[in-house]
């Protein structure tokens, strides 16, 4: 069944073809907005309009507008989304997340939480029916924000987005726990440590690189804090790392890299397969 259509303006037979359209979008991405009023920087604020206008352009290359939903907004929040989204069709709704989702009649529902206490699974990408993302964006950290919204939302299941075993790491930007998604849903077939190799920025990487770095040398002392191009290659097989990045991540653990990264044998292997699309928009789940 047919998910979007595209006609001219003011085509006579538009209502036809528009009640033909299922009405519940599967699955759809949930913006909660509850925190918004809580923004306390005027660049948190920018920053959000700019992650959810992102985010709908991720959404138009797998799917369509009507896969994203914003709940919680409040009386003029739509025009200042609409500075940036222009005329997007997206979702919008006053009610809170999960009587919005309810009236819509959506049945597994997750939400993401980086504090929640079991990780997303292969079956969760495939099997949910919505995605719930707390629309916070915290320049001066509020420990637990996203676990204060997401507490509200009632009996939902909650998870979290683990890399290799472990949150560090994970972008953390709405748009790019919404791109994970989408890119292990329709991408990489439920593999969710691909998905999030080919999201992560530099900084992500640098951040989870330095966590290991910390790791390894818990313990040591400051005179025999050191690390070789042994542990980078290791970390290389899983962890998107380039040489000036595990550096930086080096020194940020107060540690010192002895050899010469560039020379590594690892450096010249091809490890960018999780960056090829092997799907396009509009395509169905590769679940086998």
């Amino acid at each position: 069944k047919a998910d979007a259509m595209y006609v001219e303006d003011s085509v006579s037979w538009f209502w036809e073809l528009y009640s033909k359209l299922p009405n519940k979008p599967t699955p759809i991405f949930v913006i909660d907005m509850g925190w918004f009023p809580r923004h306390r920087l005027e660049k948190e604020v920018e920053s959000l309009r700019r992650q959810i206008a992102y985010t709908l352009n991720l959404i138009r290359y797998y799917l369509w507008d009507k896969h994203l939903l914003l709940t919680n907004v409040r009386p003029g929040m739509l025009e200042w989304l609409c500075l940036m989204l222009g005329r997007a069709a997206i979702d919008y709704s006053h009610l809170s997340t999960r009587d919005a989702l309810e009236v819509r009649g959506y049945g597994k529902i997750i939400a993401l939480d980086p504090s929640a206490d079991q990780p997303l699974s292969r079956d969760d990408v495939f099997d949910a029916e919505a995605f719930i993302v707390g629309g916070v964006v915290d320049i001066l950290p509020v420990r637990g924000a996203t676990k204060m919204l997401v507490e509200k939302l009632g009996d939902v299941e909650r998870r979290k987005i683990v890399f290799h075993g472990d949150v560090f790491g994970v972008p953390n930007r709405i748009n790019a726990v919404i791109e994970i998604i989408l890119r292990a849903r329709y991408i990489t077939c439920g593999d969710i440590d691909s998905a999030i190799r080919a999201v992560m920025s530099s900084r992500d990487a640098r951040l989870r690189a330095y966590v290991e770095i910390s790791r390894l040398l818990r313990g040591t002392p400051p005179s025999e804090r050191v690390v070789n191009a042994d542990f980078y290659c290791e970390l290389r097989r899983w962890l998107p790392i380039s040489p000036k990045d595990f550096i930086i991540a080096a020194k940020m653990a107060q540690a010192k890299v002895v050899d010469n990264l560039e020379a590594c044998e690892c450096i010249s292997k091809d490890q960018s397969d999780h960056r090829r699309c092997s799907a396009i928009a509009g395509s169905s789940p590769c679940r086998s």
